[in-house]
C-alpha cells in the first residue's frame, strides 16, 4: 500500500485524490480547518462527466501530527507554494515523493532547492475542473490526465511503482520518459490560453474565431514560444503548429481557469506563469509586446482585487 497525501481538496487535488480514494488507495487530505470541518460534514463529491462519486475521507490541517507520506501530490495555487513548504516538512521522509500538479516551471526549482533534488518528480494534470457553490468538485472536460516521471528522464523503480498505484483510478495517468518536455508543452499552452482570454474577456470560440483577435492570439503564442526557445528550454520544433491545432480543437465556450478565477475575484498566478516568461527573457534586448500586455491587465487586475 502506498500512502499518498493530496495537499489541496479543490477542483484538481479534489477530484485526483477523490478517483484515488474510489479505488481505494490509502489518501489524506492536507487542508485549511474551514475546509477540514466542510469535509467532516459534507464528505467529498465529484460532479463529472466520467462518473459522479460521493465519499468521507480522511483529511488532516496543517501540524497535525502523523506519518511521513510516500507520495505527497501538490494541488495548490503557485502563489501559496513560499508559505507551504516549511508546514510539508513533518510529512515527508527520505523516501518521500513529491509530485506537483502546479501550472508553470519556475516552482520546480523551488521545491527541488527546498526539500531536495531526488524528491522532486515532474508532473502536470489536464483537466477542466471547478468548485460549485456548495463545494462540490464540477469536472466537465473529456480529459482528466496526470502526467509524471523523473525530472531528468529515463525510468525508475519507484516511478512505475508509482504508476500502479495511479492507474486504473477512473483517470488517465502517463509515465513520461521526457517529462520536462511535457511540462514546457502544457506551460505554453495554458500560458497563451489564459493569457488572451483574460486580456480578450471570453471563450476561446469567439477570440478565434475573430481575424483580429485570432491573429493576437497568434502573436502571443509565437512570443512564448520565442522565449522558451531562446532560453535552450526543451521544446519541440513545431511547437507554435502543436498548441495552435490544440487551441483550435477546445469547445467554443472552454474558458481558462485563470479566467474562472477572475469572474470570482480570486488571486491569479500572473507572475509565476506570465510573469516568469518575461524574467527568463530579461536579459534579452526583444520587446515582447503581447505578453507585456497580457501581464500589464492581470497586474492591474491584482491591484484592484488588492
Amino acid at each position: 500500500m502506498m500512502r499518498f497525501l493530496v495537499v489541496g481538496a479543490g477542483g484538481i487535488g479534489g477530484y485526483f485524490g477523490g478517483r484515488l480514494v474510489q479505488k481505494g488507495e490509502d489518501v489524506t487530505f492536507l487542508v485549511r480547518p474551514s475546509k477540514k470541518l466542510h469535509l467532516a460534514e459534507n464528505g467529498l463529491t465529484i460532479q463529472s462527466v466520467h462518473g459522479d462519486f460521493q465519499t468521507p475521507i480522511q483529511a488532516i490541517t496543517y501540524g497535525e501530527a502523523t506519518e511521513p507520506f510516500d507520495c505527497i501530490i501538490l494541488a495548490v495555487k503557485a502563489y501559496h507554494l513560499p508559505l507551504l513548504q516549511p508546514d510539508l516538512a513533518p510529512y515527508i521522509s527520505k523516501n518521500t515523493m513529491i509530485l506537483p500538479l502546479l501550472n508553470g516551471y519556475e516552482h520546480f526549482g523551488s521545491l527541488r532547492e527546498y526539500f531536495g533534488a531526488e524528491k522532486v518528480l515532474g508532473g502536470l494534470c489536464s483537466i477542466e475542473t471547478t468548485l460549485n457553490h456548495k463545494g462540490s468538485i464540477v469536472q466537465t472536460s473529456p480529459f482528466h490526465r496526470i502526467v509524471f516521471g523523473e525530472w531528468d528522464g529515463g525510468n525508475s523503480e519507484r516511478a512505475q511503482l508509482l504508476c500502479s498505484h495511479l492507474d486504473h483510478a477512473g483517470f488517465t495517468v502517463t509515465h513520461s520518459h521526457d517529462i520536462q518536455r511535457e511540462i514546457w508543452q502544457k506551460y505554453i499552452f495554458i500560458a497563451s490560453m489564459s493569457g488572451i482570454t483574460t486580456l480578450m474577456g471570453t471563450s476561446v470560440g469567439p477570440i478565434l474565431a475573430t481575424p483580429e483577435s485570432r491573429a493576437i492570439y497568434e502573436r502571443l503564442l509565437h512570443e512564448i514560444v520565442t522565449i522558451a526557445r531562446n532560453a535552450d528550454m526543451p521544446i519541440h520544433s513545431e511547437m507554435e503548429a502543436h498548441t495552435l491545432k490544440t487551441m483550435d480543437s477546445l469547445k467554443p465556450e472552454m474558458m481558462s481557469s485563470m479566467q474562472r478565477d477572475m469572474q470570482k475575484n480570486l488571486p491569479v498566478e500572473a507572475s509565476h506563469l506570465h510573469g516568469a516568461l518575461l524574467a527568463l527573457a530579461s536579459n534579452s534586448n526583444i520587446s515582447y509586446p503581447i505578453l507585456e500586455t497580457v501581464y500589464a491587465r492581470l497586474k492591474v487586475y491584482e491591484s484592484l482585487l488588492n
